[in-house]
């Protein structure tokens, strides 16, 4: 019952085509007088918004670049750590890799390196654990198969080639630099460092050794990418393993030069330890004489030092 007028009847629009389709836009505009959009306003939104994505990538890169350089210098420092571990349990430096000849069976040695004989002091005891260093560093069933585990301190986060066992990080035997204004030390240079091959004739280094310093004298520096995946155990040119060697004399007169033992992907230069553990960045732009320096433990130059890191 309505008390007054009965409300009208509803009257459903009828379902026509015209009804369901939408206005275009006519000269930019919508119905109604709404301005929308031109192609060519379109396309300068777009521009910008290329041009701003470009300016933030180089950014978002040395962003990436800063924190894998950071994580590098932990590594490296942890590295040197161990070494310094091993130091203080035996009073010596470990050798840069083991090449006392044991008859014709070892003509070389084991040739295991520094950075197998620190493992416990850098929390890998399990790994060190199933190597007998009484054998060759690739003796079959248990060297080999140690030897190709993933070591994550020893890899920088910068490196590009992936092989088994790899060592970004390699012990430095000493000097071998041949430039204008650099003392050639000859054969001696190759031992006068603090990570150098033990050939029975040069036995490892003791803290005392190094009159120039433990904090004037690089343990070991970078050294990347040096390995390939395609090499086999047993190839002589198996370098850049944890395992095996792993030191060098540095030859080259600048860091990241072509031929250069000291080499990395950062720019500028490359992380490097030194006796004390502490670690520092060798710029590429280093004097040839100060980085020979640096390499040997009793050169006696007393007014060289590492820059800060």
């Amino acid at each position: 019952m309505f008390i007054g007028r009965p409300p009208d009847a509803l009257v459903t629009a009828p379902m026509m085509s015209s009804n369901l389709l939408a206005q275009h836009p006519l000269g930019g505009r919508l119905a109604g007088g709404q301005r929308g959009f031109t192609l060519v306003e379109l396309l300068a939104v777009m521009a910008i918004i290329g041009t701003l994505i470009g300016m933030l990538l180089p950014a978002v890169q040395r962003t990436r670049e800063v924190s894998r350089t950071t994580q590098c210098a932990n590594s490296i420092r942890q590295s040197a750590l161990g070494v310094c571990g091993y130091e203080s349990a035996r009073r010596r430096f470990p050798a840069g890799c083991d090449l006392q000849p044991r008859g014709t069976s070892l003509p070389n040695g084991t040739e295991h390196a520094w950075s197998s004989f620190i493992l416990p002091y850098i929390e890998q005891a399990g790994i060190s654990a199933r190597i007998d260093y009484t054998k060759p560093w690739n003796a079959p069933g248990g060297n080999d198969l140690a030897g190709r585990q993933a070591v994550a301190t020893y890899i920088c986060p910068s490196g590009i080639v992936a092989s088994v066992g790899k060592a970004d990080y390699a012990g430095i035997s000493g000097s071998w630099i041949v430039s204008a204004g650099v003392p050639f030390l000859g054969a001696a240079g190759l031992h006068n460092g603090m990570l150098f091959g033990d050939d029975g004739e040069h036995r490892p280094a003791a803290a005392a050794d190094a009159t120039d310093g433990l904090s004037r004298t690089l343990l070991m520096a970078e050294a990347v990418d040096r390995g390939s995946v395609a090499v086999p155990d047993n190839d002589p040119d198996a370098t850049g393993r944890w395992a095996r060697i792993n030191c060098f004399a540095q030859g080259a007169a600048f860091v990241n030069a072509l031929g250069s033992d000291i080499s990395s992907h950062h720019m500028g230069g490359a992380q490097a330890a030194c006796g004390d553990g502490r670690v520092t960045f060798l710029s590429d732009s280093m004097d040839p004489a100060v980085l020979s320096a640096l390499c040997t433990r009793n050169g006696g130059e007393a007014d060289v030092s590492p820059p800060d890191g």
